[in-house]
């Protein structure tokens, strides 16, 4: 199969750590090291609070770090009353010296050193002695979004309320009288709380992400707070940029923490709200698939501007929407003599007739009377009325069951039959042995058949299905029929545009993933339309391509 090219090599200058002038290689290097800019520190000599950016001095000093919610310094109604109970609560612990995550006393509001404070901030939290909680109403400080890294990555939590005393409490509880959504979050808890119901690294990062996801982010400056407060769980972290959406700072944070390969995987993926069918992030798959199910196929190496993931190492396949072609094909009759039986009628045909004329030449040479030779004779009877049924045995030869096909991919907006495919296909046959098949489990609208079945195959019912659906639906668009000659299968899908590309880009279950897009012409970026299930031995037939984007804005 051929590929129309879809992206140029501009892709590369699209790639946006280039555009964020983000020093990759510091990044990489420095992971769970850093101190605090700055730190508040009593002076005992005069009996002040001084900010201290000396590094040797922030490096040697034993600090507490502090949250609170903003709710709080309107209650207290002003900063300083906030800021006097962090003293006093400090003083009364045995330390002389913290540092806050917002911005009151220790963040700048210079962007280049803000944006370094967040790259920081979880380190902020890891090398406190211990994280100081000092709030009054405690939901209003766990809808935020920034209290599971502050309280998963402490060593120690210590809780302040109203006018009481400093106490220590455990992970475990201030997440029950504080996080709303406990519940659908206690893996997450017991794994740092308890370091029980342990969690493979992979399934604990979506979780992470989940988590955060669901708490309020007040967002201002930065559209991906929720990504940069998610960052400090990786290894390997990005610098923050005020310019990108949170699935362009996701697909920078995930590229650089490469060896789950979570972008790579969700391409793959199917979500099962059709609205986000465009965006690569997917968090639930209609096959019902895990993340760590797929094997991906190709590698996401950047993103571009308008949100889209550049992929290398794919394979891709045209699909042909203009007619039906004419496909070269053999069937298990194909060698049998109702193949090779017209081919050997006409020779005799021609050897008949040939001996009938050397007859005649040679009665004519010799001035005698024309005897015909009966063996011309009856050679040229017999074919002659064996050639009239010609045309039903080579039908007869071409009827048998495909077990070798042109490699095509055909797409037909509507519903058409594996009976009316075939016919197209390879043209009418005797018999009833069946040619073309419904796909068994490759779309959402596939059903297989019972299990006693002599083949792997699809149900009619699917067909059925398939034709008593609206034509078009709002969210998930029109009704589409692809015919796949490789595996003679059909597939029913939805999709708004027509697809124009079949893209390789993973495996699960035994079978290939692939993701049907359409083309964005102004863009040079592909759209995905769907994902379908098919063999995966169809790898075998499609190319190898250059860089394309896919999944960006529309």
């Amino acid at each position: 199969m051929s590929i129309q090219s879809a992206c140029a090599h501009h892709l590369l200058q699209a790639v946006f750590d280039a555009v964020s002038g983000e020093d990759v290689g510091h990044v990489r290097r420095i992971t769970h090291a850093l101190y605090p800019r700055f730190l508040i520190v009593y002076d005992e000599d005069r009996r002040d609070w001084t900010r201290v950016n000396v590094e040797t001095a922030v490096r040697r000093k034993p600090y507490v770090a502090v949250t609170y919610c903003y709710d709080d310094v309107i209650n207290f109604g002003s900063t300083e009353a906030l800021i006097e109970r962090v003293r006093n609560a400090t003083l009364d612990q045995g330390f002389d010296a913290y540092a806050y995550w917002l911005d009151l006393e220790c963040l700048f509001e210079d962007p280049i050193q803000k944006a370094q404070d967040l790259y920081r901030m979880s380190d902020v939290y890891r090398l406190a002695s211990f994280t100081l909680i000092i709030l009054t109403n405690e939901s209003a400080w766990g809808g935020r979004v920034w209290t599971l890294p502050e309280a998963l990555l402490s060593r120690e939590l210590r809780y302040k309320a109203g006018d009481n005393t400093v106490t220590p409490i455990s992970l475990i509880q201030i997440a029950s009288l504080a996080y709303s959504h406990h519940d659908e979050e206690s893996h997450i808890i017991n794994s740092y709380g308890l370091g029980k119901d342990p969690l493979e690294r992979l399934e604990r990062n979506l979780q992470l992400k989940e988590a955060i996801w669901r708490r309020e982010s007040f967002q201002g400056r930065y559209r991906a707070e929720k990504v940069y407060a998610l960052m400090g769980f990786f290894e390997h972290r990005i610098l923050p940029n005020a310019g990108e959406t949170e699935l362009q700072a996701l697909a920078r944070l995930f590229m650089a923490n490469d060896n789950d390969r979570i972008a790579d995987r969700m391409i793959s993926m199917f979500p099962r709200d059709r609205r986000g069918i465009n965006q690569w992030y997917t968090k639930d798959d209609e096959y019902g698939a895990k993340l760590w199910d797929i094997e991906p196929a190709i590698q996401v190496i950047g993103v571009t501007s308008n949100g889209s993931l550049v992929l290398d190492g794919r394979r891709a396949a045209a699909i042909r929407w203009k007619n039906f072609p004419s496909v070269a094909f053999a069937t298990r009759r194909t060698v049998h003599l109702a193949h090779t039986m017209p081919y050997v009628v006409l020779f005799f045909f021609v050897l008949g007739g040939s001996i009938l004329l050397y007859d005649f030449e040679l009665a004519y040479d010799q001035n005698s009377p024309y005897q015909p030779s009966l063996c011309g004779e009856g050679m040229l009877i017999i074919s002659s009325v064996l050639l009239i049924f010609a045309p039903i045995l080579t039908t007869y030869a071409h009827s048998g069951r495909v077990v070798l096909a042109r490699p095509w991919l055909i797409g037909v907006k509507g519903v058409i039959s594996v009976q009316e495919a075939s016919n197209y296909l390879y043209g009418y046959q005797i018999g009833d042995s069946r040619r073309t098949f419904y796909t068994p489990s490759g779309s959402p609208l596939a059903r297989p058949t019972e299990s006693d079945s002599k083949f792997r195959e699809g149900h009619v019912s699917q067909y059925d299905a398939a034709l008593a659906a609206p034509p078009f639906d709002p969210i998930e668009g029109h009704m589409f029929t692809l015919v796949d000659t490789v595996s003679s299968t059909i597939y029913y899908f939805r999709a708004h545009r027509p697809p124009t590309v079949c893209l390789f880009t993973g495996s699960e279950g035994g079978q290939g993933r692939f993701v049907l897009a359409s083309e964005e012409c102004s863009s040079s970026e592909l759209r995905r339309e769907t994902v379908l299930r098919m063999p995966s031995y169809i790898f075998g037939h499609v190319h190898t391509c250059d860089w394309v984007a896919l999944c960006g804005n529309p």
